[in-house]
């Protein structure tokens, strides 16, 4: 979206997100590819505000420093929106338009359904075939996104000394993602069957940040429902620091490596986790409730809520669906360079990046 490169030349896949930035270098043979480079660095609290960077400083800071920690020698890089900081609609156009025509015409049908000043917004579109209902015509996806939520990021990692060659969609990112997602071990699954051919059922992605967690469904790798809730592990890093009477960043990390006092599991931990299964069973059901679909194959847990001890756990329990943590990783080698066993502790992380870097490998 809203990017051209050189498909030759290789891409940084850039995740900024609410409370750190994740960076990851991708590299393939045949059909295999391997993690070449890869890096997590925190930014500081008010670095991002209503899920943009709001001190460009930090943020092209952090960027930079997790470039200078992976080790790659990438220029480019692909980065990505928030899926609810853009609008989809779906336009008729007639056949057989060639591409200037097609793009003059998306203006001038996408203007009236996008409520905000076309001047400030980018617009990006896809032919996604002929109309069901007028062979005459072609159905194309247009995604409308503010300026503001594009330049801001872009500008962060230009300012860091790289070169922003593709702005996408989260969404879109973590649809490249899911098919590296092809198999795991699965908690509530007892026959762990491969999927038969022609089969797909729909998948529930949930992508569980700081502040955010967003369910996605997915049917035939394409997202086709998204809704975000305002729940993240930011509640249990506040809880940390405010029983412990810790430094916020102290409590993240004590968190993150399991370094915690003794009682943490059953005061902090297990409450947390019992409120995140059911706000993810929440969403669910709210999907379920409009939707003519009444449950999901399975659901893949993916972001730093994925992390949380026993989590797949806890929502297979409370929903009864088989839940995994989603790992990109599993089947990839790893460079020289590559701290693999934290590569695998942090898998989850890289959900969007490792989409974003796929972009250069498609």
């Amino acid at each position: 979206m809203l990017g051209w490169f050189n498909r030759k030349e290789r891409l940084l896949g850039i995740d900024i997100g609410d409370s750190s930035v994740k960076l990851i270098e991708l590299d393939r043979k045949g059909p295999e590819f391997r993690v070449a480079a890869a890096a997590i660095e925190p930014l500081p609290e008010g670095s991002m505000a209503d899920r943009g960077p709001a001190d460009l400083d930090q943020v092209s800071a952090a960027v930079k420093r997790a470039l200078k920690t992976s080790g790659s020698r990438l220029k480019q890089a692909a980065i990505a929106v928030p899926t609810s900081s853009i609008i989809t609609r779906s336009i008729a156009m007639p056949a057989g338009l060639n591409e200037t025509e097609l793009a003059a015409g998306v203006l001038v049908e996408a203007a009236p359904l996008i409520p905000f000043p076309l001047a400030e917004t980018y617009l990006d579109f896809q032919v996604q075939g002929q109309s069901r209902n007028n062979p005459a015509t072609e159905d194309v996806m247009v995604v409308a996104c503010r300026k503001e939520n594009v330049d801001l990021r872009r500008e962060a990692v230009n300012d860091a000394g790289l070169k922003t060659a593709v702005v996408d969609v989260e969404a879109y990112a973590l649809e490249n993602t899911c098919r590296l997602l092809s198999r795991w071990p699965v908690h509530g699954d007892d026959d762990n069957d491969e999927p038969q051919p022609g089969v797909s059922p729909p998948l529930a992605l949930v992508d569980m940040g700081a502040v955010v967690t967003t369910l996605y469904i997915l049917q035939d790798t394409r997202v086709t429902y998204a809704r975000e809730q305002n729940f993240g592990t930011d509640q249990l890093t506040l809880a940390i620091a405010a029983a412990y009477d810790w430094p916020r960043r102290q409590a993240e990390l004590a968190g993150r490596a399991g370094e915690l006092p003794a009682g943490f599991e059953t005061e902090l931990l297990s409450p947390f986790r019992k409120s995140a299964a059911e706000q993810i069973g929440r969403m669910l059901q709210f999907f379920f409730s409009s939707s003519p679909v009444s449950t999901v194959e399975r659901i893949l847990l993916v972001g730093g809520g994925a992390l949380t001890a026993d989590l797949d756990q806890a929502v297979a329990g409370h929903t009864g669906i088989p839940t995994a943590i989603g790992d990109p990783f599993a089947l990839a080698g790893g460079a020289a360079l590559v701290n693999r066993p934290r590569l695998a502790r942090e898998a989850p992380l890289f959900a969007v990046a490792c989409g974003l870097a796929l972009r250069s490998l498609d």
